[in-house]
């Protein structure tokens, strides 16, 4: 007998790497299969349920038979029937029997999916409580059928439809066991519709997955969307861009009344779904007008567009992106608001399309670069070192660990003491998938201001980092400070967060340079990666830990309170003068 295809070791891992979060339901689904169980999945509509299947299936090299349920779905259009017409020539003859996907299911040793379980008439679905509980079947005229090992069923149902349907038997439910699936994260959703759409707008994404989920919220809605009905948004709304130029607010109420309006269900007779969707795109993009709607491009508001994009600043990413891109113009007016317009830009910059995204990020490092000249002349990095002395690397010394270990870790560096040659800094770069808008933004000051402080400061490098580490300027090498800054603003949020490896990275360049490993880490803290980071921050002489908001600011002072440096927790550009009181004396 063959091994059994659910036990593989690997299917999970390949199984959950096709799909967007539903590790837990992969685990379950595959551990019912392999224990020869017929499984029942209940959630709504686009809660990735086929998907789910059909990935195992092509994965465990299963076959996959799929029947979508409904009143006209027969015994006989589920079992199969005889070819008529070979019948009346010769008679009922076993090779006359064209096999319908029950059969063909069971004798492959294959999987059985029915969508919409409960639209199945009584008649039919009873047709699955003998070959769901022995595994074969007898058709008349023909005999019994055997299924092969690991033939299984797997049926879907909406739990909140109840037009057309029909009560699931007891005898039936009880061959199988049930697992409910429901929406998943919201950054998930986000992830799937950027799958789905190849769209590289992500405030529009992010618009339609919040739409969407609002609508299951809503107080008069039963059923609100599935994330279907945000890749229909985006989708739609990509192609107006193509076709027009641009795209007005009015132009995006259409295509979310399109997309969402068959995909909710009412249970408040008043209303219209063009309604509810009306009212929940004002309520989540914001009733404020943004130029004259309905027309391509906005006209200025009184005041002149830099009187927009004061109030503009004030928005939501999303809003501010919009508004970008209805009016372009409005990025040239975000100079005149100093740190207010770079927080503005610094919202929008990861939400906005090319080239306008390289229009932005141009704007944001003049403005980054004129900021930090005036902050660094006020201040000065560092603070009084431990140690008077500096280090270089004794390099038998260290070949000599490394050689009796075999391994190569920065406490196997051995280190002379030298004469002092200044000070100099490690800056480093969280550019994980959660660091993205104005976090990145952040970094790119402090590079900035380490930059022009080079008369305190001897040098400096900068490192960005995910799960692998980049050096976008090493010790010694000449860089100016907005091609620093530029090289940061061009970097992707993207990826899980080594902080451990960064450190390592870092203290390794300051060594190997002769410098005391004194470091900045531009962070969320949210270690998702690679060892514990307090590990590697005990080998600091000096970790400053400027900390963007997360849930994981106890582990970023904790590094610093480690690193013997100095905590800083910033939630906004415009506390970057205030905040950043550890670089002075």
């Amino acid at each position: 007998m063959s091994s059994n295809p659910f036990t593989d070791a690997e299917l999970y891992r390949r199984v959950a790497g096709r799909l967007v979060g539903r590790t837990k339901e992969v685990g379950a689904i595959l551990a019912a299969l392999a224990a020869g169980k017929n499984i029942l999945l209940l959630g709504p509509p686009g809660t990735s349920k086929s998907t789910l299947l059909r990935a195992i299936a092509e994965e465990s090299n299963v076959p996959f038979f799929l029947v979508e349920g409904s009143a006209d779905l027969t015994p006989q259009k589920l079992v199969g029937t005889f070819n008529p017409a070979k019948v009346m020539e010769q008679g009922f003859k076993p090779e006359f029997f064209e096999p319908g996907p029950l059969v063909q299911a069971m004798v492959s040793g294959g999987i059985l999916y029915i969508e919409e379980f409960n639209r199945m008439p009584e008649e039919a679905a009873n047709v699955l409580i003998r070959a769901a509980e022995e595994g074969d079947i007898s058709i008349p005229r023909l005999g019994s059928v055997r299924a092969k090992p690991f033939f299984r069923i797997v049926c879907a149902m909406n739990p909140y439809d109840d037009v057309g349907t029909s009560r699931v038997s007891r005898a039936l439910l009880d061959r199988f066991v049930m697992l409910r699936m429901d929406y998943q994260s919201r950054e998930e959703e986000i992830e799937i519709v950027r799958r789905k759409t190849a769209s590289r707008l992500e405030w529009l994404v992010r618009l339609a997955v919040d739409l969407a989920r609002a609508t299951r919220e809503h107080q008069a809605v039963r059923m609100g969307s599935s994330v279907r009905g945000a890749v229909d948004m985006v989708l739609i709304a990509e192609q107006l861009i193509r076709l027009k130029g641009t795209l007005t607010r009015e132009d995006l109420r259409t295509t979310a009344r399109m997309a969402f309006s068959p995909k909710i269900w009412l249970k408040d007779p008043t209303r219209s779904p063009e309604s509810v969707i009306d009212e929940l795109f004002d309520r989540i993009f914001g009733n404020e007008t943004l130029g004259q709607e309905g027309e391509r491009g906005s006209q200025p508001r009184e005041g002149g567009e830099t009187g927009e994009a004061v109030e503009l600043s004030k928005g939501s990413p999303q809003r501010v992106a919009f508004a970008l891109l209805e009016n372009p113009s409005l990025i040239q007016a975000m100079k005149g608001l100093g740190v207010r317009g770079l927080e503005a830009i610094g919202k929008a910059l990861p939400l906005l399309p090319n080239p306008l995204r390289d229009e932005a990020r141009s704007i944001a490092c003049e403005l980054i670069v004129k900021l930090s000249q005036g902050y660094a002349g006020r201040k000065s990095l560092g603070r009084a070192s431990r140690h008077d002395e500096m280090v270089d690397i004794d390099v038998e010394k260290t070949l000599e660990n490394v050689l009796e270990s075999r391994l190569k870790t920065p406490e196997q560096i051995a280190a002379l003491a030298m004469r002092r040659r200044g000070a100099a800094y490690a800056l480093l770069v969280d550019r994980s998938s959660s660091m993205g808008g104005f976090k990145l933004l952040l970094g790119a000051f402090v590079a900035s201001v380490l930059a022009y402080s080079a008369s305190r400061v001897h040098d400096y490098c900068v490192l960005a980092f995910n799960t692998q580490v980049e050096v976008l300027k090493r010790l010694r090498e000449r860089k100016d400070p907005e091609s620093v800054v530029t090289s940061i603003l061009s970097l992707e949020a993207e990826g899980y967060t080594d902080i451990h490896k960064a450190l390592e990275a870092a203290r390794f360049e300051l060594l190997s340079a002769g410098y005391e490993p004194r470091a900045i880490l531009v962070t969320d803290a949210e270690w998702t990666a690679g060892e514990n980071p307090l590990r590697a921050a005990s080998m600091f002489r000096e970790l400053n830990v400027v900390c963007v908001p997360s849930k994981w600011i106890g582990f970023a002072r904790a590094m610093a309170e480690l690193g013997g440096g100095s905590f800083t927790f910033i939630r906004s550009i415009e506390e970057v003068p205030e905040k950043l009181g550890f670089l002075q004396h």
